[in-house]
């Protein structure tokens, strides 16, 4: 029986990404512990006893989906292993050790392929940890390439996306937003000391990293029943975001919102906490800014896990990166 059909109410373009996964979740019941330790956070999270908290992240780097010509084979090769950095940075946690899976066409070229691994070994090396096995495999006879890193790591005290937020509690991001397919994505550097940081100050109850963009991300960390009140005029953008809503018609801010790859940390504080406090003590260890830009709120009808304009108390409508979607 293929895998693929013509019928398009039976296509997963049909369900998007979040669909997808929600109809993964409930297949895999049987063999998936409940949250906050089964699917849908940025690692897999396994108690390990005496040893610690143990980490497990996997991600993809496939031609012309994340990566095309105009990446060096080196930068093609970090971006695949920052890509899971990120997931262990937005847990608050170090990585350990990782394994390297590799889908090729024929035609694959070995001399690129061996600038890839130059990319894949001083990435590495720059966070102090391993890669210790991987699988290669046929994956047709022309022009395919596919890459897949699982990256395993530790930490003391895991922030999920889901900590208990509520009503009251603060929005926090790191950095600034938006154009970063433009260059950043090629040149973003991993907030794991970052990401550690958050995880000793017990008052952060929620993180993620950015990158579907802030109008996917935000919805991820609330609570059923609740939605974000923004405050558009303190979403940091960037100079590259404001150069290109020049060029294509959209504004700046739909651009730090949607564009996705910030690989920014956006972080939950809990309410009773001064937020100036926290920013002030970032700014004392960290050069790059860190940003209140809004309030987990109730939700009126219609505004379950949605962006609401603080100012205007209207609806965010922002179509943010999605696979299968677009």
């Amino acid at each position: 029986m293929t895998p693929f059909t013509d019928q398009p109410e039976d296509q997963i373009a049909q369900l998007g990404e979040i669909g997808l996964i929600e109809k993964i979740t409930k297949w895999m019941e049987p063999i998936s512990p409940p949250p906050p330790f089964g699917i849908g956070d940025d690692c897999a999270v396994m108690d390990s006893g005496d040893v610690g908290t143990i980490l497990t992240t996997v991600d993809a780097l496939i031609w012309n989906e994340h990566f095309d010509d105009t990446f060096t084979p080196e930068e093609a090769g970090a971006k695949l292993v920052k890509r899971n950095l990120s997931d262990i940075a937005a847990m608050g946690g170090a990585p350990a050790g990782a394994v390297i899976a590799l889908t090729l066409a024929d035609n694959v070229s070995v001399s690129w392929l061996e600038r890839f691994y130059a990319g894949i070994c001083e990435t590495a090396l720059q966070n102090y940890f391993l890669i210790v096995g991987g699988d290669v495999t046929r994956g047709g006879a022309k022009d395919f390439f596919g890459s897949h890193l699982t990256l395993m790591g530790s930490v003391p005290r895991a922030i999920r996306r889901q900590g208990g937020q509520k009503a009251g509690d603060f929005i926090l991001v790191t950095g600034d937003l938006g154009g970063t397919r433009h260059g950043k994505e090629k040149t973003f550097q991993p907030l794991l000391s970052e990401g550690q940081w958050f995880g000793e100050q017990n008052v952060v109850k929620g993180m993620i990293d950015v990158t579907d963009g802030l109008a996917k991300d935000i919805p991820a960390l609330l609570p059923d029943g609740c939605c974000a009140h923004l405050d558009i005029a303190s979403v940091p953008i960037s100079d590259a975001a404001k150069a290109l809503a020049a060029k294509t018609g959209k504004t700046a801010l739909e651009h730090a919102l949607c564009d996705g790859e910030d690989y920014e940390l956006l972080v939950v504080l809990d309410s009773e906490v001064d937020p100036q406090l926290m920013i002030d003590e970032w700014a004392k260890k960290y050069d790059s800014p860190l940003t209140l830009i809004g309030k987990i709120a109730p939700a009126a009808e219609g505004q379950n896990r949605k962006l609401i304009d603080a100012t205007s108390g209207a609806l965010i409508d922002a179509a943010a990166f999605e696979h299968f979607g677009q």
